[in-house]
């Protein structure tokens, strides 16, 4: 019998020993899995989160361009919004060069004359300062960018598109016709 108990305890800690190297295998297998499971979902937290990054700088990046935009828009505003009312102010100054013109030659109104040419003097100042500037057209050849032409005579003396005589003075602002210079200019009967 005790050869029998002794069988049945080899027996016994056989199935024990085959029990516990299965419980190890098992064991380690789920191990193994679980650490294949950490490591699938730290690579899917890190791509997750350079996704999260690369768009932070691509906001980054918007915000930063609707700032310039905003910004240049904002200065072209202020440089440019004084345009409209630019033109008008303009026909008075037109006004008080028409009222020098008529006072030429007449002595009684000398001192009225004298009064609008200062006047016409603080307000070309004036518009100075707010950038506007009378067009040169002292350089003698019409420019559609800056001209108005109103009138072609022939005149063969004359360079073709030169001007001959202005009208009414044309202003910039900031570099950009604001109003074009009324110009008569030349054209030749030589190149027909």
């Amino acid at each position: 019998m005790l050869i029998e108990e002794n069988k049945n305890k080899e027996e016994a800690s056989k199935e024990q020993d085959s029990e516990d190297i299965n419980l190890d295998q098992d064991s380690a297998e789920e191990l193994e899995v679980d650490n294949l499971v950490e490591e699938l979902e730290e690579k899917s937290l890190d791509n997750q989160i350079k996704d999260l990054e690369d768009q932070v700088l691509r906001a980054k990046a918007e915000v930063q361009n609707v700032r310039r935009i905003a910004s240049q828009e904002v200065t072209k505003a202020r440089l440019y919004g004084v345009e409209s009312l630019a033109k008008e102010f303009l026909s008075v100054g037109d006004d008080i060069e028409r009222a020098i013109s008529s006072c030429e030659g007449n002595k009684e109104v000398l001192n009225i004359k004298e009064g609008l040419e200062m006047t016409l003097k603080n307000f070309e100042k004036s518009l100075k300062t707010s950038g506007i500037e009378p067009i040169n057209c002292d350089e003698g050849l019409f420019d559609p960018d800056k001209h108005e032409a109103i009138s072609l005579i022939e005149d063969d003396s004359l360079e073709p598109n030169s001007i001959i005589e202005v009208i009414q003075k044309g202003y910039t602002i900031l570099d950009r016709t604001l109003r074009p210079s009324k110009v008569i200019v030349s054209k030749s009967e030589k190149n027909k």
